[in-house]
């Protein structure tokens, strides 16, 4: 009989001692692979080919209070979250979780490897160690997004299609596939793939897909100065950039191309996004002859909101205002997720605050929102 949930967190944080994956590298790696190393406060750190140590920090620990900031040393051994899968079940247990769809933090960490193979390598051996030992601890109930390298569209696919046949229920993108903090034509290789797979595409607030650099490929720029050098700020300018890289990838042409596609933004939040939307629409019609003459962006066969509203779900933690003005774009299209275990979660009293952002929703946007938007996106029944 087909599991049935009642809640998902659906932006859940696993930061794990390395020691007990790096097994898997192979050999000629192991000794530069991650490690675990003991910063000079007490706290742990993981250490990559002799690079950078990468703190877990008390950003990333649970519970933590202001007046306590300055004594929290977190370790493995006393981290919320950061233990074997059946702890992390009973953790589940304790917050009033069924499942939790769970993202790495280790590209940024893996991308100090100084060779190539190894680099890959570090992505191989990782994924291999989430599908067949930490979610094959209860596989109904842990739902770790395989990671994705960010040397190339090929690499990324080869790293997808392993993803597949392990049996992850998702993929991360911390940059798009080619690379590059803007969608290139040679990325439609990857979201066909993607597609032609059928694995779910997520992405997490903290990665850096569509942030840093040009903002896209612009056929030209302006013969003079112009006091915006990145026009598609213009399409921002009193919001946030949690929607610019879908709107990257609308004006890419890449929604149009690929009508199938859908991609998951994970802890975006969702209040801002009435404002957001009407503010993009708004821009649009006001700069969009301005920047099409200009920098040569193509214009949209659609209002912008319209691809934003129907291709994306967006994730947010304790929201009450979006959870309110969820008609922005739909109870369907929104996501509960607690960011257990870092500091913004509200573990273990998660059922406490649903209750109370969720207070006179109806049923059945409640479920959607707390559950049944992910049993869908990732195919869980």
């Amino acid at each position: 009989m087909a599991k049935r949930y009642k809640v998902i967190n659906g932006d859940g944080h696993i930061d794990l001692n390395p020691d007990v994956w790096r097994g898997r590298v192979a050999a000629k790696w192991r000794d530069r692979a991650p490690k675990r190393v003991k910063m000079p406060n007490g706290s742990d750190a993981v250490v990559v080919d002799g690079g950078e140590p990468n703190t877990i920090g008390i950003t990333r620990s649970v519970g933590v209070r202001h007046e306590d900031i300055a004594k929290q040393v977190p370790t493995f051994e006393n981290s919320a979250g950061t233990g074997s899968p059946e702890q992390r079940v009973r953790e589940q247990d304790r917050d009033g979780v069924d499942a939790e769809v769970l993202f790495s933090q280790l590209t940024g960490v893996f991308r100090q490897a100084k060779d190539h193979d190894l680099y890959l390598d570090l992505f191989r051996a990782y994924n291999e160690f989430l599908a067949e030992e930490y979610m094959a601890a209860n596989p109904d109930r842990l739902f770790p997004m395989g990671m994705l390298p960010g040397t190339g569209v090929d690499d990324a696919i080869r790293e997808m299609e392993r993803c597949a046949k392990l049996g992850l229920k998702g993929v991360k993108l911390d940059s798009y596939p080619s690379g590059k903090g803007y969608p290139t034509a040679e990325d439609d290789k990857f979201w066909a793939a993607a597609i032609d797979l059928g694995m779910p595409l997520t992405s997490h607030g903290d990665g850096k897909l569509g942030r840093g650099g040009p903002s896209f490929e612009y056929a030209r720029e302006p013969g003079h100065d112009m006091h915006q050098r990145d026009p598609f700020r213009f399409f921002f300018r009193f919001t946030n950039d949690a929607m610019k890289a879908g709107t990257q990838l609308a004006f890419a042409g890449v929604w149009d191309r690929f009508p199938k596609l859908q991609i998951y933004w994970a802890e975006t939040q969702a209040g801002w996004l009435e404002f957001g939307l009407w503010q993009i629409d708004d821009h649009y019609d006001r700069y969009m002859n301005m920047i099409h003459q200009l920098w040569g962006i193509p214009t949209l066969d659609r209002k912008p909101s319209e691809y934003l509203r129907e291709r994306n779900l967006w994730g947010f933690l304790h929201d009450p205002v979006g959870v309110r003005r969820r008609d922005s774009v739909g109870a369907d299209r929104l996501v509960w997720g607690s960011d257990f275990a870092h500091a913004a979660s509200d573990w273990p009293n998660s059922p406490r605050i649903i209750e109370e952002d969720f207070e006179g929703v109806p049923a059945d946007e409640r479920h959607a929102m707390l559950a049944g938007n992910m049993v869908r996106y990732f195919q869980l029944q």
